[in-house]
């Protein structure tokens, strides 16, 4: 599992690894591409470590999954095969009749949000059918062509720290976009900081639904925190 999440969307982005890639606002700004699929965000992370992300979804559709809160964690651990310094991560969604694990991953980019967005691409092709491939593709473009990530600045534990952040619409010029219904412009933004353990602060989905005030579908994950694990691959 852990290499069809990373390949699935990751295939087209390089194996660099851009340590310099966050820094002042004078520096350059990171690429989407950099900041999702090779920003080495675990290099630091020893075997026992961990993250926790809070995840709230809220469907306003019969038709879809309800809602719900829960926790997402990222353990960094060492596979009993890995020799000496080796490590992998480990990604559990939820928990209990929900709980599912994903990995052992490598343990450098932030892999949340790749199991993240799979599972998008799972309940969309759930809801709609068609190809999950085509609207995994359409993602992944939208994260490696979009233009620029914008310089932000979040709240956390009580602090205002910096932080990028790219949105994209996946599917706003999709030639398909009838078929794809009210998950056509379906947005995505995710947030990054190097100031948060994991490097990776918050997803925000938001699937507005026509004529209607209230969106079809919201779902956030918010970084709440590191600890100790003793999750095993």
């Amino acid at each position: 599992m852990s290499k069809s999440v990373r390949w699935r969307f990751a295939g087209a982005a390089s194996a660099l690894m851009l340590a310099g890639a966050f820094g002042a606002a004078a520096q350059a700004a990171p690429t989407p591409e950099q900041l999702v699929f090779e920003q080495p965000f675990l290099e630091t992370f020893e075997p026992g470590a961990s993250i926790s992300y809070r995840f709230s979804r809220v469907a306003a559709d019969a038709n879809l999954a309800p809602s719900f809160e829960d926790v997402v964690t990222l353990s960094v651990v060492k596979p009993d095969d890995a020799p000496d310094g080796g490590k992998a991560a480990v990604v559990q969604l939820f928990s209990g009749a929900k709980a599912r694990s994903f990995g052992p991953m490598p343990a450098t980019y932030n892999p949340v949000v790749l199991v993240l967005l799979e599972q998008d691409v799972v309940e969309m092709q759930k809801v709609l059918g068609g190809s999950p491939y085509y609207i995994r593709g359409r993602i992944r473009d939208a994260l490696t062509s979009a233009e620029k990530v914008e310089e932000v600045k979040v709240d956390y534990k009580g602090q205002s720290i910096d932080a990028w952040s790219i949105k994209v619409s996946p599917f706003l010029k999709d030639p398909n976009r009838a078929k794809l219904k009210d998950f056509a412009d379906r947005t995505y933004e995710i947030t990054f900081s190097d100031k948060v353990p994991g490097g990776l602060y918050a997803i925000h989905t938001v699937t507005p639904k026509a004529g209607a005030t209230t969106p079809l579908l919201v779902e956030t994950l918010t970084v709440t925190g590191e600890g100790a694990s003793g999750a095993k691959p």
